[in-house]
């Protein structure tokens, strides 16, 4: 997640950067891991025990300017991560040149990649698995960027909002994007909102003045809610209302600062949250609270024995194929997740009729019949489909068609 972008300098193009180096291997674990930002020098790729609170470095990505990576999000299905690196070089007498770029680094190997330079001032970053898209939030907007070329495409130029856009979240299967706002009241106070994009068509909605800060926010697609956190709660924002529900009451110390980072394991329902606290002038001391969002049982690690800047967990990889997609409607439609027949039998026809033409190499017709199967269960999704599980089989479906022998 962001810790707020620090500079909005309009970024100048560099030549692309090629493969840099093989760092150690950065394996994630079979129940998912959770990966950072850390180091005073905001460049340190690593992986961090939320019930320790060790941090393993895996490599420092500053590259050849000495960039700082803003964000990190990423694609479990294919062990990418993604990471929004800005550097600033000084040409004198008066010349300051910012660059941005994304590097893609694979989770298994800590290989990486960088792209070419993205040609706007942006900071955070999220992935859509449903889509297989990655954005990219800045002082213009959100943008739809090539991981590999760095080449961007507006989604939504936010208006006025963008200028104190903070944090975003996506929905998966939804084309929706939730981001988070703030607003500088006259009298010294922030007041913080929430708008709704719709990705498709780049329109959207803000909500009422929420009643708490909100820095950043976290979207848990099998529990369906939008979530933020300050020093002492985790909250359940709702994007239309604007209210502020508390789910957990993690910390009573006083002396803990808004936190700026989070990450979600929507596997197990847990939200892991970057807290800090300044015991004394010379000392910060980080730590990072685990949060059932369902029950708001959590607990906090000891102290990091570093800096954490942004957070992403890596579920384990889901091995998808023609017949466990099959089961999940049949599951589904067991457990009550979906409730109509009729419409669960139709899905099936679909599915099984793309199984077939995946079995006759024809990936072009399962393709097809794949995305409309999307289309029937975003049509379902809250009606006869919970939308935790029309969100799952949109991204399962959307596998296949990306992963068509």
């Amino acid at each position: 997640m962001l810790k707020k972008l620090a500079t909005r300098l309009v970024v100048l193009a560099v030549a692309v950067v090629p493969l840099l180096s093989q760092p150690i291997p950065a394996a994630a674990a079979a129940t998912g891991t959770l990966f950072a930002i850390s180091g005073i020098s905001q460049s340190v790729f690593s992986s961090v025990d939320p019930a320790t609170g060790a941090i393993t470095p895996i490599e420092d990505l500053a590259g050849p300017n000495q960039g700082q990576l803003v964000s990190i999000t990423g694609d479990p299905a294919t062990h990418r991560i993604f990471a929004d690196r800005q550097s600033v070089v000084f040409i004198p007498p008066s010349t300051i040149n910012v660059t941005t770029e994304i590097l893609t680094i694979n989770s298994l190997t800590g290989a990486f990649a960088v792209s070419g330079p993205v040609n706007e001032p942006v900071g955070q970053s999220v992935f859509d698995p449903s889509t297989g898209s990655l954005y990219l939030l800045g002082i213009h907007g959100i943008f739809r960027v090539n991981p590999a070329t760095g080449a961007t495409t507006l989604v939504s130029s936010l208006g006025t909002s963008a200028n104190f856009a903070s944090s975003m979240a996506a929905v998966p299967g939804a084309n929706r994007i939730y981001v988070s706002t703030q607003m500088f009241n006259p009298d010294g106070s922030i007041s913080s909102a929430i708008l709704t994009v719709n990705t498709l068509d780049g329109t959207f909605t803000t909500s009422p003045n929420l009643p708490i800060r909100v820095e950043f926010i976290v979207f848990d697609p099998s529990s369906g809610l939008l979530m933020s956190s300050d020093a002492q709660n985790l909250y359940n924002l709702d994007p239309i209302n604007g209210t502020a529900t508390t789910i957990a009451n993690f910390n009573s110390d006083a002396s803990f600062v808004p936190t700026f980072a989070g990450a979600v394991d929507s596997t197990t329902n847990t939200v892991y949250v970057h807290i800090q606290s300044f015991p004394n002038f010379f000392t910060t001391n980080e730590e990072v609270a685990t949060i059932n969002d369902k029950t708001g049982a959590f607990s906090v690690s000891p102290v990091v024995a570093g800096q954490l800047w942004s957070l992403y967990f890596e579920t384990p990889a889901p091995v998808i194929t023609p017949d466990s997609i099959i089961a999940d409607v049949e599951s589904a439609l067991s457990t009550g997740a979906i409730t109509n027949a009729g419409v669960a039998n139709s899905l099936l026809a679909e599915l099984n009729e793309a199984k077939a033409a995946r079995g006759r190499d024809q990936c072009g017709t399962a393709a097809n019949l794949y995305q409309a199967f999307i289309n029937d269960v975003q049509a379902q999704s809250g009606k006869a489909i919970a939308p935790a599980t029309a969100s799952q089989l949109v991204n399962e479906a959307q596998f296949l068609i990306n992963n068509c022998p």
